[in-house]
């Protein structure tokens, strides 16, 4: 039997009345948030990725990807809850047990900054997360650096995938990867734990199903690349630098779609702080590109895919998520060629010239 032990989330609790008063509010807004997931996920023609004698290649339907290249500003509240706002990162709120006081999130030179200010002899945690919540059986991904030692205490890096109806049923259910550093007799040590989590936020409990060093992996370029993919119920699989740690459909989770992602620390007795690049949400395995002449193929990366009604699939794995490569569209004896980075689960569409 996996281990059970008290809940560690630095989600925000609620009192009851506070729950009461925001349930009917936050119920709409979960509504309005999901449709403007839909909106912004339906098909757009963006700019050409390819242009060239034998046509164009452009961008129709693209994932939820988010890099934190832009610096942030100041963040502020959001009307009606306890959460901030992180601009540009508007598709983002900020919240947790830490704070406004103690938690901070803030984006420079590339990276999210994820924080709690100073020790506390309890857990607490700071977060930011989506308000684009996206179906089950999406692949969740997330770059991370390796996290830093820690002189006392214990920090952890967390990424984590939860119900996003929290705020209307108080479950906090969500699945997780985390890196947990801390002392053991003066030595550092760092873990990684896989599991997933359960009730109410005031009696919430966690099962860790897997546990093994962070040296069994090491961080390539200083990071993590962490992905989480479940159907809430009985399944769950995650990966960490393409090594698959976790892999189960026998579980009874019972998390509720659609999800909300977590970009997450937790300290205890030690002021710590994380930090993520990027963050993606892909539908599934492969690139699709629609609208191909007769007779046309695809190269990718060297091999020929030709057109069958119009379409062709080049593999990409959805747990890898993204590739860059030379990408080449043939048709007449004329080619469109170029160098181009593509995510899986998006839909290209081919142009005439």
């Amino acid at each position: 039997m996996p281990a059970i032990e008290t809940s560690r989330s630095g989600r925000l609790r609620y009192r009851p009345w506070e729950r009461a008063f925001l349930a009917g509010v936050l119920a709409l807004a979960l509504l309005m948030v999901m449709w403007g997931a839909w909106i912004e996920r339906g098909k757009q023609v963006l700019q050409p990725l390819l242009t060239g004698p034998a046509g164009a290649i452009a961008v129709e339907s693209a994932p939820v990807i988010t890099a934190f290249n832009q610096p942030s500003g100041t963040p502020h509240a959001l009307q009606g809850t306890t959460s901030l706002l992180l601009p540009p990162y508007y598709q983002w709120e900020a919240n947790g047990s830490a704070g406004q006081k103690l938690g901070f999130v803030r984006a420079r030179g590339g990276y999210l900054t994820v924080g709690v200010r100073q020790a506390t002899p309890v857990f607490r945690g700071y977060f930011l997360t989506t308000r684009n919540p996206f179906p089950a059986g999406w692949y969740a991904h997330a770059w991370a650096v390796s996290p830093p030692a820690v002189a006392q205490g214990i920090g952890e890096l967390v990424f984590a995938v939860q119900t996003a109806t929290t705020d209307q049923t108080g479950l906090i259910n969500y699945v997780f990867v985390s890196l947990v550093t801390t002392r053991v007799h003066g030595k550092l040590r760092s873990t990684w734990e896989i599991g997933y989590a359960y009730g109410y936020e005031q009696n919430a409990h966690s099962v860790i199903l897997e546990k093994f060093p962070e040296s069994a992996i090491s961080p390539v370029n200083g990071e993590y690349h962490v992905v989480i993919w479940t159907d809430g119920k009985t399944s769950y699989r995650a990966w960490v630098n393409g090594h698959e740690v976790y892999a189960s459909n026998r579980l009874h989770m019972e998390i509720a779609p659609p999800f909300d992602a977590y970009l997450e620390v937790q300290e205890k007795n030690t002021a710590y702080a994380v930090q993520y690049r990027q963050f993606a949400a892909l539908a599934g395995d492969g690139v699709t590109v629609n609208g191909l002449p007769d007779g046309a193929r695809i190269v990718w990366r060297g091999r020929a895919y030709p057109a069958h009604a119009g379409v062709v699939v080049l593999p990409l794995p959805a747990n890898v998520g993204e590739e860059s490569g030379t990408l080449t569209v043939q048709m007449g004896g004329k080619a469109t060629t170029g160098q181009v980075h593509l995510w899986a689960g998006e839909t290209l569409q081919y142009e005439r010239a």
